[in-house]
Order: C-alpha cells, then structure tokens, then sequence
C-alpha cells in the first residue's frame, strides 16, 4: 500500500501530499510552483529546510554520480529525498504565490514641478517588493505602454509610488492621459523591472550620472547612498536651469550630508562625464550609476572605464522603448510547444536579468587570482551573486582552470586545482534575479600564451558566425551543424555536450527543457540560450560561451 503523508509548506501552510514518488514530482503533481532544475542534486535549486518530519534519500543506479550540493544538516533536495512521515519544509528565499506583475493603482496626486515635469503619485492595490532604482510599465489602452521611474522608496513610506513625468510633445499619455488624470482615477501597472538598483557595497563611493528625467531613476539611489558612509557625487545634465527640478532636495540634503556634493551641469558647460572626469574621483574603487539618454550613458560607461572604473561598477539600465510592445509581438510569435514561458515572463525581466548577470560575471572574474583554488573561486562566486541580490542559481556554478576547460559540465573537476600565471579560465553563471533566469558565460586568458588566446578568439568569431546564421533563420538543429563545421574550418573542435537551452522566468523546466541543437524550427529570441564550447583537437584547451539569443 503506498502510504500518503501530508507535507507543510511554511509560512505559507499550504500543503501536498507524497508516496513513495519523490518530493519534487510530487510537489509539481499537486500544481504547487517550486524552484527546480537540473534534477541531479547538482544546482540547488530545489533545496529546503526541514523543520519537521523524516524522509530518505533517492536511491541511485549503479555507477551514478552521487548529488554534490553541500547541504546542511536540516537541509535537503527535493529532486533527490522521499519522504517517510509527515513533514514541515521551508523553501528559502522562494514564494510559492506567483508575485503580482500586474496591479491596480489609484491617483493621489498630481503637480507641476517646473514647466514640462510633472510629479505623479499612485497607491498600488497592493504592496509591491521595489528594488531601489526600478521602473514600472503603465498599461494604456490598445496595448499601449509607458514606462517610467519609481522616484521615491515605497518601502520606507505608506507604499506610495512617486513618478516625475516630461511633457513630450504629441505623447500620447504625457500630453494627453496625463491632463485628464485627478485623484481617484485608476491604472494599470505592470512590474517593477530594471537592471539599474541599488548594489549593497558598503565601502565604495558613489558617483550618480543623470540627464533630465533620468534623475527619477536616480533618486533612489541617491536617497539609499545618503543612508551609507560613504562619498555621493551627483552630476545632473540639462539644457537649462529650469531642468533641476529637484534642485531644493539636492540643495538641503548637501547641508544635511557632510559627504554628498551635486553639480548641475548646463549643456553649455559640457558633458556630465566631462566635468566629473575633471574632478578626480577614485574610480578604481567607485561604484557608478547612471541613468538617462542612451548617449550619455555610453559615453560615460566608456570615459569611466578608461579612468580606471571596473566594468562590473558600471550600471545602468537594460531599457525596452516605450509603446507598442515589441515584447507582446514576440509572445505571440513564440512556439506553444518548445516555447512556452511562465506568467511573469516578459522581455523587460529578461532583459535586466541578462544585464545583472553579465555584471555578475566581471565581477567574479575581476576576482580570480593566480594561485585561487577551484573551490575557492566557487565560494568567492557564490558570495558575489549573493550580495548582488541573486536569490538562487539555476544551474550550478561552473568555473574551470585550464585542463578542466575541456570537460562538459556535469564531469566532476579537481577543486584544488590552481589558477597559473599562464592559464585559460571558464566562467559559467546561471544566477535568478527577482524571479528572472540569467544565464552568461565566457573566457579568460591569464598570459600570453598564443594557443588560450586563439581559442578565445576562434570561441567568440564561432558565437557570432552562428548567431548571424540564426539570423538568417536556421533552425536550432542547423546551427549547432554550422558551428560545428565552422569550428573544425577554424582548426578546433565543438563540444556537442553542450547544446544550448532554454531560459524564461524561473523556473523555466516548468515550461519545457528541449535542448538548442533539436529544435526543428527557427528558435525565438529571448527564450533560448546559444552555447558554444571548443576544444583543441588534441590538447587540453578548451573556451565557453554563451548568452541569450537576441537581436
């Protein structure tokens, strides 16, 4: 008789039941949403903590890998343990509610700030987790968009949100939904998105860059900076003076704050990265945000790194343009068989994630050190994704000192294999960000040694050729020919162990794990991952890299 036991899920005490089937199947069976993935005990994703009951461990088939996530002793992995009594679990840092993406807002307010600003202020139907620097999309009628920041921090308030708003000329809700708006009024708000928040580094200075309204997405920083011992630096652009509008704030909380200084910076004064370049700041050690018109930001990303700023330090938004949607163009077009996506999945998540994450890994990689163990860039990884904010890792962390380059990424490496001063690294991330799969990977020469740095080269022309062949509209199972074959015209060989995947909101297993290379159709953007792994033919060198397919 298969026995049933009744499984608690705290704090929200929703239960399921379980027989001899394992936790996770049976957890999925009875429609419950919970964090998953490569089902080996590998990742850990699926890990909770027991607070109540027995269960027994999965028995493995002869010559199967035993699961390598360290766990604690109350902790265990669904995907891997059977239960034997009742039991009470605990999934870290999971909800098992799907978190509102869409809400209702109601107008409290409105009001001129200067002569084409105008400062919004809504009441969501419910709270919502705001990132500071985050922005939410407004929902208009047809399928219409706008997107706009949240310029105040909701969590230290009532939950009110506060928007500063531009007249543009012709626009369809600047200049023309915004007039009719008085209090009471309803809309519906999608979010919050962004890449550009707030990253807990309590020892960096801060500078801020900002031009026009680009300051609502400043602003939160600012005011989380402010409550730091640190330095803040300011540097705002407008064509004129009337454009500080917050110029009364700035000004009170420069007197208020020994170490915040702002610097309005009039277009006829030059460039905000000029004149903060002019004022000497530390940048190897400074923590940068930046939010405003695309040229600036590009600008100063490329004057602040050549001042010495680490490219990770550098953060700014991932910005979809307001209006129609491309992203609900790109929902209908998706396969309903290879494609689907969970119901938070939208091309704004998917895209900071993809941001976060490729700050993540410069991150990591600015900290490898000639003589760092394996295991010791493991934890140092793991710590880095942490405190950026990453609430699980997907698929395991991967990195790889030189031999090890090579092996596929379920075959065990030697954690006490050393970085050497002429070495090539592989760095492999699969971080969560607020619910969204971030997945990024890639090579690292240490030296000069002629071969590493041809496999990096050869690694990086092979992703682009086969990414414009995607372009071009080869299926999934044609690209993963046509890198095959560019590689050996390259003199390398592909890995076909690695053969691309799917992402989406997390966790995308819930949606379908169909491998890249057997797809049969041409594959959407921003729903599968391109990975590309070379080997020397002969030697033990081998590159990796991978990210999202997208335009």
């Amino acid at each position: 008789m298969n026995t049933r036991h009744v499984i608690e899920l705290a704090p929200s005490g929703k239960t399921f039941e379980a027989g001899d089937e394992l936790l996770l199947d049976a957890m999925l069976a009875s429609g419950l949403s919970v964090p998953f993935s490569c089902r080996r005990g590998a990742c850990g994703s699926c890990k909770v903590i027991v607070t109540a009951g027995h269960y027994r461990a999965k028995s493995l088939a002869p010559g199967a890998p035993a699961p390598c996530f360290p766990l604690a002793a109350n902790e265990m992995l669904l995907c891997q343990s059977h239960a034997c009594a009742d039991m009470r679990l605990e999934i870290p840092g999971w909800s098992l509610d799907t978190p509102a993406l869409v809400v209702e807002a109601t107008v409290l307010s409105k009001r001129a700030l200067s002569a084409d600003i105008t400062e919004l202020v809504l009441m969501p139907d419910k709270p919502l987790a705001v990132r500071p620097g985050q922005y939410l999309k407004f929902r208009l009628v047809g399928g219409d968009s706008r997107c706009f920041s949240i310029a105040n921090l909701p969590a230290e308030g009532d939950g009110r949100l506060v928007f500063q708003i531009r007249r543009v000329r012709g626009g369809l809700f600047s200049e023309t939904l915004l007039d009719d708006l008085e209090a009471g009024d309803l809309l519906q708000l999608e979010g919050p998105f962004g890449a550009c928040t707030w990253q807990d580094d309590a020892a960096a200075p801060v500078v801020l860059f900002a031009t026009g309204t680009g300051y609502a997405g400043i602003k939160p920083i600012l005011l989380t900076a402010l409550q730091q011992d640190v330095p803040v630096t300011f540097y705002w652009g407008g064509a004129q003076a009337a454009d500080f509008y917050d110029r009364a704030f700035l000004d009170r909380a420069v007197i208020d704050s020994a170490h915040f200084h702002w610097h309005p910076v009039l277009a006829t004064e030059g460039r905000v990265q000029e004149v903060a370049l002019s004022h000497g700041h530390a940048w190897e050690a400074a923590q940068v945000y930046a939010c405003g018109n695309s040229v600036m930001i590009n600008q100063a990303r490329a004057a602040c790194l050549d001042a010495g700023l680490p490219a990770h330090r550098f953060i700014a938004e991932a910005f979809v343009p307001s209006g129609q949607s491309g992203a609900d163009t790109l929902l209908d077009n998706l396969d309903q068989t290879w494609e689907k996506v969970g119901p938070r999945y939208s091309l704004d998540g998917m895209l900071a994630a993809r941001e976060k994450s490729v700050r993540a890994l410069a991150a990591i990689a600015s900290q490898l050190k000639v003589g760092m163990t394996t295991g010791a860039a493991l934890e140092m990884a793991a710590q880095q994704l942490q405190a950026m904010g990453a609430s699980h890792t997907w698929h395991p962390t991967y990195i790889r000192f030189g031999d090890d380059t090579v092996r596929p990424s379920r075959e065990g490496i030697d954690p006490l294999r050393t970085l050497r001063p002429s070495d090539i690294v592989v760095v492999d991330l699969g971080p969560v960000w607020d619910g969204y799969e971030g997945d990024y990977g890639d090579t690292f020469v240490f030296g000069e040694a002629p071969l590493h740095l041809e496999c990096r080269k050869v690694l990086h022309e092979v992703f682009d050729e086969t990414r414009e062949a995607w372009l071009r509209g080869m299926t999934g199972c044609e690209l993963y020919d046509f890198a095959e074959r560019r590689a050996v015209d390259k003199g390398w060989r592909l890995s076909r162990n690695l053969a691309g995947h799917r992402i989406a909101d997390f966790p995308h297993a819930l949606f379908g794990n169909k491998e890249l290379a057997d797809l049969a159709i041409t594959p959407s953007e921003m729903v599968w991952v391109l990975e590309i792994q070379l080997c020397h033919p002969v030697l033990p060198i081998g590159g990796f890299f991978e990210d999202i397919l997208m335009r």
